[in-house]
């Protein structure tokens, strides 16, 4: 899967991390982070999914913010 540039051009990394919920559990999500600058995509909950699965559904989420951003790069 294609990964688009970050707003600033650098290529974004895939990372794993966790986020505590309201009930005090810790959640495990992927995120797309740039190294670059530090903008962020939208988490992704891993709870229920393979990795590969989360990790595609970070990639995507990245993807369509970007495109909601810049909608007229390929």
């Amino acid at each position: 899967m294609r990964k688009r540039l970050c707003t600033c051009g650098a290529e974004a990394d895939v990372r794993r991390g966790t986020r505590r919920l309201a009930d005090g559990r810790d959640e495990i999500v992927y995120r797309m982070i740039c190294p670059v600058c530090g903008q962020l995509g939208p988490a992704i909950a891993a709870e229920g999914k393979d990795e590969a699965t989360a990790i595609a559904e970070a990639v995507t989420a990245w993807n369509e913010m970007i495109a909601r951003i810049r909608p007229l790069e390929d």
